[in-house]
């Protein structure tokens, strides 16, 4: 990411030529990585890796052909899906919070170390944050997606499980505090200077260039998605008032729905191929 751009990645690229069908034409995918300046050549890397991975299969070859989402594929569709769902829900008020916090606790030996570093890895995705060794924390209810994102690895979780509305930490005498200290704010805020700084700079597409339609809101996609990486989506009531990391995904959502008004038509603006629909991340 430079300046008031972003870099796209051929796999947001790749992802966000999909349709609701979980297809994409091949002919589509290579257009839209040229409009960002990807070439050929790297797309059908990314393209392979992401086969080797599981996530896909592609029918045909060079621009007639096809790509088909994997059920892993869309599993992780419907993953990323739910996380920018609850973002939203949150930022509406829709997903108040209960007060209660959940601990996660495991011990898995050192000659376990692949499932040891999978469990802590789902955990600090989910945006638990590590208490003391093996001891994590969180305001959400992770259980459900700790285990989707294990069990297409054939981990079974081994996690301890509980929850407490009295959750101290040395240092902290309010909750606020403790988010602080577990989550600092302003790591979050970093992440989304880059999306501010595209939405401050923002200039409207070509209605009659679909590409550049679709090239705008997939940077729009890679910079949230960036963001949402780091962001652990705490609820309202444990950041500051005014937040600015929730403005910024209000503009955002505004200018993807001003961009979807240009090309309805594109796939990155269909509903998503998800195996169901979610409204929530961690709930």
């Amino acid at each position: 990411m430079t300046g008031s751009t972003i870099d796209v990645s051929a796999r947001t690229v790749i992802e966000g030529c999909f349709d609701a069908t979980g297809q994409a034409e091949l002919s589509l995918v290579y257009d839209v990585g040229l409009a960002l300046g990807l070439p050929e050549q790297r797309v059908r890397l990314a393209i392979r890796r992401l086969q080797a991975s599981g996530t896909l299969q592609q029918t045909g070859r060079g621009r007639a052909g096809r790509l088909e989402l994997t059920a892993a594929g869309l599993a992780h569709f419907e993953r990323e899906h739910g996380y920018v769902e609850f973002a939203r829900a949150q930022d509406a008020g829709l997903a108040p919070w209960d007060g209660g916090w959940w601990l996660y606790s495991f011990s898995i030996p050192e000659t376990e170390r692949a499932e040891r570093d999978a469990v802590r890895g789902a955990l600090t995705t989910l945006g638990a944050a590590a208490l003391a060794a093996g001891l994590y924390a969180s305001p959400h209810d992770l259980r459900t997606e700790v285990a989707g994102i294990l069990e297409p690895r054939g981990f079974a979780p081994r996690l301890i499980v509980a929850a407490t509305t009295q959750l101290t930490v040395p240092g902290c005498a309010t909750a606020l505090e403790i988010a602080e200290q577990l989550w600092p704010a302003a790591r979050t805020r970093a992440a989304y200077e880059p999306l501010a700084a595209v939405l401050a700079g923002y200039r409207r597409p070509t209605p009659t260039d679909p590409v550049q339609v679709a090239a705008q809101a997939l940077r729009l996609s890679e910079g949230l998605d960036v963001a949402l990486r780091v962001d652990p989506l705490l609820p309202p009531e444990l950041r500051p008032l005014d937040w600015e990391p929730a403005e910024v995904r209000r503009q955002c959502s505004l200018l993807w729905g001003e961009l979807s008004q240009l090309a309805p038509e594109l796939p990155v603006f269909q509903d998503p191929p998800v195996r169901e629909a979610s409204a929530s991340r961690r709930a």
